[in-house]
């Protein structure tokens, strides 16, 4: 029986709600396959967690580089902290931003979008419209949230993943910038498919 946990510091409720639903669609018959242990604030709160399994922090661009680029140092630092003293193998911390936000993230598991924007605000009626909402739905409301999930199958997720790799194989090497030694784009970008890539791999999904 495969059984995995994850500790995920999340930035907020829509993240929050999205890992709990994805266990839902990883579950088997009587077994729950994979838990995430979440909770919200910024990568910093890894530094006080001394959990011995996986670790990840979804976080957004939200066009704050400062705490931007500190999530993701803090990220790679403490990975190669835990490469010197792994007790196991395969225990790995991984940053899973959104850039710009989490919002575009949802419309990926419906379609391609591969369009910069300039606002924070700029994906909102475009999730409204692909997820069928009223045109004065609140994305962030908690039963909106439920709403859009419900909406979202495996497949949807499996989708997701390959939109992000597609929009991540599209960038020029020029138009790079680095992190500590990871390498970021100008929006659309994301971690945050890798590292459920390697969930979904984990458990024989992918």
């Amino acid at each position: 029986m495969y059984r995995k946990s994850y500790f995920c510091v999340c930035a907020g409720q829509q993240e929050e709600m999205y890992l709990k639903h994805l266990a839902q669609l990883l579950k088997k018959p009587n077994e729950r396959v994979v838990t995430f242990n979440t909770t919200v604030g910024s990568a910093e709160l890894l530094r006080r967690n001394y959990t011995e399994y996986d670790k990840a922090v979804l976080f957004d661009h939200d066009f704050n580089e400062v705490e931007f680029e500190r999530n993701i140092k803090t990220c790679v630092e403490l990975d190669r902290e835990s490469q010197k003293k792994r007790k196991r193998k395969g225990e790995r911390i991984y940053h899973a931003y959104s850039n710009v936000n989490f919002d575009l993230w949802l419309i990926l598991h419906k379609e391609d979008y591969t369009r910069p924007v300039t606002r924070t605000d700029a994906y909102v009626d475009e999730v409204r419209r692909v997820y069928g909402l009223d045109p004065e739905a609140d994305i962030k409301n908690r039963d909106v949230i439920k709403k859009i999930f419900d909406r979202i199958e495996l497949n949807d997720v499996k989708e997701a993943i390959r939109r992000a790799e597609r929009i991540r194989a599209g960038k020029l090497e020029c138009d790079g910038f680095y992190v500590c030694s990871e390498v970021c784009y100008n929006n659309p970008d994301f971690s945050i498919h890798k590292f459920l890539k390697d969930v979904l791999e984990d458990c024989g999904e992918l």
